[in-house]
């Protein structure tokens, strides 16, 4: 085991650089922080590469109750004052864990999906699959996003959902053609005259919700080829919602109604 005090360290400045998404698709690996995000990635077959850790949050002999191997896996010490530059949270326990990235494979299969176009937020599309996975939603596309799934932020406001729910990045196009072979009604979120209260939405079992960034909402493409256009009625003196509250909200009344 390697340990490491120095910030012009090689091996610490290739595990900084992972926070980069242009190294992380180089290298195809990530960074993840957290027991709970640890354990249901080994529970569902990933495996970590590496781990780095300071002891002064936790030692290599805690982690043999994370039920993992700790031969096959490298171990990298760091000080604490490196370690804490790499980690968004300096609490006892915590450490780096490094895997390997992957590409889910979407199915043609029936059920919710959502479709979310030029989304801007890490943090939006980390709730949002945590938001799916509380929903029973399996399946998810990206458009238009300069977001990558691995994001530290994505990674932790998805509680480690990013392991549960398939989340593919597509171009319209593709998503479109995906949406239409799979014969789902296509449900835009949209600030439209033609768009209707969502509770009063016309369902089907095969549907994908389709919602766009905050800031712009949906382009065109998808408010021209939309079977349904929903909103969500503002009561109060704020004209808006958060994208993730705002999905968790037509999400869970499109499935309470199948």
């Amino acid at each position: 085991m390697v340990f490491i005090e120095s910030f012009s360290n090689a091996r610490f400045k290739w595990l900084k650089g992972l926070a980069k998404s242009r190294n992380r698709r180089k290298e195809g690996l990530f960074l993840m922080e957290g027991r709970v995000e640890l354990e249901l990635a080994l529970r569902l077959g990933h495996t970590p590469r590496l781990i780095a850790f300071t002891s002064s949050y936790i030692t290599q002999i805690e982690f043999r109750s994370f039920g993992f191997d700790p031969n096959e896996v490298e171990w990298i010490a760091l000080s604490k004052a490196l370690f804490d530059t790499l980690a968004y949270q300096q609490v006892p326990g915590n450490f780096i864990a490094v895997f390997p990235t992957f590409e889910p494979a979407l199915e043609q299969e029936g059920g919710l999906m959502a479709v979310l176009e030029g989304v801007e937020k890490p943090g939006n599309l980390g709730a949002i699959l945590r938001t799916c996975d509380a929903l029973g939603i399996k399946q998810v596309i990206v458009t238009n996003s300069e977001i990558d799934l691995f994001n530290p932020n994505v990674i932790r406001n998805s509680r480690g959902a990013i392991f549960t729910v398939k989340c593919a990045f597509f171009s319209n196009e593709q998503a479109k053609d995906f949406l239409r072979s799979s014969k789902r009604l296509i449900v835009a979120a949209a600030l439209t005259e033609d768009a209707v209260k969502y509770t009063s939405l016309d369902q089907t079992d095969a549907m994908a919700l389709v919602m766009g960034a905050e800031s712009k909402g949906l382009t065109d493409f998808w408010m021209l080829i939309a079977d349904q256009k929903v909103v969500i009625p503002m009561l109060g003196a704020v004209d808006s919602l958060n994208l993730s509250v705002s999905f968790a909200i037509l999400a869970s009344h499109m499935l309470s109604r199948n």
